[in-house]
């Protein structure tokens, strides 16, 4: 007796689609992802750059300290209108140094000047120093003036020791380096010039202004 040879169906073949043959909703999804994405990183370069130049304009910028007189005392006045006129006199000044940078600031060894009518009558040296970040230093002076320094005639000396009043000024350059981030080291010069009213009756300083 032979045995019958059976026949099975054949499996259907099944369609196996290729990667590359995505479906075009999440193809859509994935270019927005990229492209999302995309303005993230650029967001983020551009937010450091503006932090960076932030920071250049207002840390790495040096700036001029400010140098003023904050106040000047009489110690000594005498003065005269006959024979000829002649005022010799002693001031203490206080001069600030204030450092607007983000790094100390060195400055050379000056001096300050009194001035009248444009001339020297006085003047006074002072050292080096250093003026720490964003922070301010104090010079304190004592200048001896004497009208003989000034040169004969052309100035009206007889005149103002008369009013009582002696219209006089100051003058002072400094020199200095300003260190930033231990890194960038610039020079900076600053200068002062102050006007004020040195008042004979009552021996004091009126109108200081710089």
């Amino acid at each position: 007796m032979t045995e019958e040879s059976q026949s099975w169906p054949l499996a259907p073949n099944r369609i196996h689609h290729r990667s590359d043959e995505e479906n075009p909703a999440f193809k859509a999804i994935r270019k927005e992802r990229s492209n999302k994405c995309f303005i993230y990183v650029f967001a983020t370069i551009v937010f450091l750059g503006l932090i960076l130049l932030i920071f250049s304009l207002i840390v790495l910028r040096p700036k001029s300290p400010d140098v003023k007189i904050r106040s000047v005392t009489v110690k000594t006045l005498h003065y005269t209108t006959s024979p000829f006129p002649s005022v010799n006199a002693t001031l203490v000044a206080e001069i600030s140094i204030e450092n607007p940078n983000f790094g100390p600031y060195s400055f050379d060894g000056s001096s300050a000047r009194i001035l009248y009518g444009g001339q020297k009558i006085g003047e006074r040296r002072f050292g080096k120093g250093r003026t720490e970040t964003r922070g301010r230093t104090r010079v304190r002076l004592t200048m001896d003036i004497r009208s003989s320094r000034l040169p004969e005639g052309a100035n009206n000396l007889n005149s103002d020791l008369n009013n009582g009043v002696l219209k006089i000024s100051s003058y002072a350059k400094i020199t200095g380096k300003v260190e930033l981030i231990k890194i960038i080291n610039n020079r900076k010069t600053s200068e002062m010039k102050c006007d004020m009213n040195l008042v004979l009756k009552t021996k004091r300083i009126k109108d200081l202004r710089c």
